[in-house]
């Protein structure tokens, strides 16, 4: 797909600020003014147009300096006043054009977005173009990871800089796009082990942190402490045995049985209910710690910012949503509360059974010799102390034996995706052998060097890498991209692959003389539409003629004819 035509329009008169044109090859944004001026007429806007209405998330930036955290409050004003929209259309063919899409952005905050005049959200709207232009309808990877190998604006770094594009872009993401670029294996597969890799570190951090908390060590060390603690209630339940003589044991062996029996199984119940009561008393602590921390919590203010751009039609304020977390909290707490004062009250009530189990047992009592019933007492402690001690480390066990099959399951379902991954990926050499074809020759073309680029199959590095480029200046490197992008376009007609048939570019300052007209000559050559913004004496210097300046100039803008000038009222005088 081509651009065909971008519009500026304000839509509350449907006035026409700006309509361009494009053509086949060299698209230049022509900065006319003399040096001091540079930076000031709007060559980085116009191309941010391009990028907003290909689906840049944040279309502030057309009047936002990041890099400055300075704010053009003119622009913003007249663009939110007049209700400005950018129109892009694309074609398959700038002549005689078969299919055509008129994708419609509103420069506003809040703004729509339009293809084909039906209204879509952010979302779909991407996944509209991930159709139209990579003809990728399942949208994996996704459209924005993409478009940035197209749509090149303010890039700075060295030379291999360019082929990391994505913003936080994980090894997973940039290995689905450039698979999906290159033909090289389904780029599903990465994008599942890239999710997977996540969520694998999500559990081993949950254990790690579950364990400082618990102040545990491995299963295997937890299970060895609970054989141990079973050995030391074997020979406490022995020596309890052992108190009482034989023969008044004998005689009331089945009363004195099923009385210990009662007191033991009681004393057990208390012991885990206690053991609960504990766990939610450190519950309700923690509960208002995250109470106190929530009302400060940087993440929350940014969830609801980020909220609030999606959903404009809330109507609740952040203040609110505060008030809001604080009721889920303190209903948390009180719930809690309230299981407590539930085991309290069974605690009580078995309690109140040992001790008239003990009372209506007295005479079985006075069986024990009177010099053992301390010691009785001792190992009774002991024994009930150890049940609760065995409780806690099976329970403990119990959810470190969750993390461990998680962990494992999710390893394994790894080590299945990098052994698909390893079957599709023996098709990448041709691949990039292929793509070398065109990117070594036009790099020679251009700077005289002769780059290769690499591909390396291992799912834990980036995927690819350029060889052979010691010593290059910056010139080199800008150079550098151009040929790449020469060498994608050729390489996707190779290959039969559909894909934007256009790069926009910010970049082109330190190309000049021979190697800038090199450089515009491939793309016409290759009908490749190369938009890219540069300083009228670059082009003077570098030898270009009027005619040719004339034939590729695309749009011609100064500090007296910027891009949002609108000489009906007034010059917003964008950077």
């Amino acid at each position: 797909m081509l651009i065909h035509c971008l519009r500026i329009i304000n839509q509350v008169d449907n006035y026409e600020l700006r309509t361009v044109k494009f053509h086949s090859g060299a698209n230049f944004i022509v900065d006319t003014d003399a040096s001091k001026q540079h930076n000031k007429v709007g060559k980085t806007t116009f191309l941010k147009l391009i990028d907003v209405a290909l689906g840049a998330r944040d279309r502030r930036l057309i009047y936002f300096d990041s890099e400055t955290n300075s704010l053009e409050a003119n622009l913003e004003k007249y663009i939110r006043s007049n209700k400005s929209m950018v129109e892009l259309t694309l074609v398959d063919n700038l002549s005689n054009p078969k299919t055509t899409h008129i994708l419609k952005v509103s420069l506003y905050k809040n703004g729509p977005y339009f293809i084909d005049g039906k209204r879509l959200n952010q979302n779909d709207y991407r996944e509209k173009l991930n159709l139209f232009l990579f003809d990728n309808d399942k949208n994996t990877p996704r459209f924005r990871q993409l478009i940035h190998s197209f749509v090149r604006i303010s890039m700075s770094g060295d030379t291999n800089t360019f082929l990391r594009n994505i913003p936080s872009g994980t090894k997973s993401d940039y290995r689905s796009v450039y698979n999906f670029l290159f033909n090289i294996s389904d780029p599903s597969l990465d994008q599942e082990r890239g999710n997977i890799i996540k969520h694998l570190a999500a559990v081993k951090e949950a254990m790690k942190q579950f364990s400082q908390i618990q102040n545990s060590q491995s299963s295997t060390q937890t299970m060895q402490v609970i054989s141990s603690l079973k050995n030391e209630k074997k020979l406490l339940t022995h020596e309890l045995d052992d108190i009482v003589s034989q023969d008044t044991f004998e005689k009331n062996r089945q009363k004195l049985t099923d009385a210990r029996t009662e007191y033991t199984n009681l004393a057990d119940q208390i012991a885990i209910l206690e053991y609960r009561l504990r766990i939610n008393k450190k519950l309700i602590l923690d509960t208002q710690k995250d109470a106190n921390q929530a009302t400060n919590n940087d993440l929350t203010k940014d969830f609801f910012k980020e909220m609030k751009t999606l959903l404009p039609n809330i109507s609740k304020s952040f203040d609110e949503l505060v008030t809001f977390n604080k009721q889920l909290f303190l209903n948390k707490i009180k719930y809690i509360e309230q299981l407590n004062v539930d085991l309290k009250s069974r605690i009580k009530l078995l309690k109140d059974r040992q001790d008239r189990l003990t009372k209506n047992n007295q005479d079985l009592l006075s069986l024990v010799a009177t010099d053992k019933l301390d010691e009785y007492t001792e190992l009774s402690a002991q024994l009930a102390k150890r049940n609760q001690e065995i409780i806690q480390q099976e329970q403990l066990l119990n959810s470190l034996n969750k993390f461990e099959k998680k962990k494992e399951s999710l390893e394994s379902q790894l080590t299945l995706l990098n052994r698909k991954s390893n079957e599709t990926n023996s098709v990448f050499s041709k691949k990039i052998e292929q793509f070398n074809i065109f990117f070594t020759r036009f790099a020679e073309k251009i700077n005289g060097e002769r780059p290769m680029l690499t591909y390396n199959p291992d799912v834990n590095q980036f995927p690819l890498a350029i060889k052979d480029l010691n010593g290059t200046s910056t010139g080199t490197r800008k150079s550098l991209i151009a040929a790449y992008d020469f060498a994608y376009q050729e390489f996707a007609k190779s290959e039969n692959k559909q894909i934007p048939n256009f790069v926009v570019h910010d970049v082109m300052e330190n190309i000049e003389g021979v190697n800038l007209k090199t450089t515009i000559n491939i793309a016409n050559e290759t009908g490749t539409q190369y938009i890219v913004a540069l300083l009228k004496e670059k082009l003077d210097s570098s030898g270009f003629s009027k005619e040719d300046q004339s034939k590729y100039e695309l749009i011609k803008l100064s500090s007296s004819n910027r891009i949002f000038d609108d000489y009906r009222k007034y010059r917003p005088h964008v950077q």
